[in-house]
């Protein structure tokens, strides 16, 4: 496997409120564009699995197949490793790691969509579900939501 790393910094931070709001995320509100892809025994891998709700919810989806929970925060494992064990669901694992140099069969990846693709097995799918700030709308328009879409974007400049 290439070792690569990235240094990023998730800019709405650990802080226990960003948490609570992202434990909030299920599969069906958060990836429903997969589920009818998914099948009993598919395989999945969360990257960027923040509190693994959604890993979690991915797990029962899929009683037969395997979920991994991938998160560069390691911080954060401790508080989910316990949670689908409690509830039941043995199909699931937690690993702390890096998206950009993935821990499995090697090939030649290059950025992070391209390391997902290559652990990716054939028919399998690289599914991505990002925000991108620059291009939210809303409606009815908010003056307040416009004041705060241009201070995110001046906070997240590089």
């Amino acid at each position: 496997m290439a070792s690569k790393t990235e240094s990023v910094t998730y800019t709405h931070g650990h802080d226990a409120s960003v948490i609570r709001n992202h434990s909030a995320r299920t599969a069906k509100n958060s990836v429903a564009f997969l589920l009818p892809h998914s099948t009993p025994g598919m395989k999945f891998l969360d990257i960027g699995s923040g509190p693994g709700s959604i890993t979690v919810d991915l797990a029962e989806y899929v009683p037969q197949g395997q979920v991994i929970g991938l998160e560069l925060m390691g911080s954060t494992l401790d508080q989910r490793e316990s949670q689908p064990f409690q509830w039941g669901i043995k199909n699931i694992e937690f690993v702390e790691g890096d998206a950009n140099g993935l821990a499995f069969e090697d090939g030649d990846p290059i950025g992070m969509l391209k390391e997902t693709n290559w652990v990716t097995k054939s028919g399998g799918i690289v599914a991505a579900r990002e925000a991108d700030y620059g291009v939210f709308v809303w409606y009815p328009e908010l003056p307040g939501l416009t004041v705060w879409q241009g201070l995110y974007e001046k906070t997240c400049e590089v």
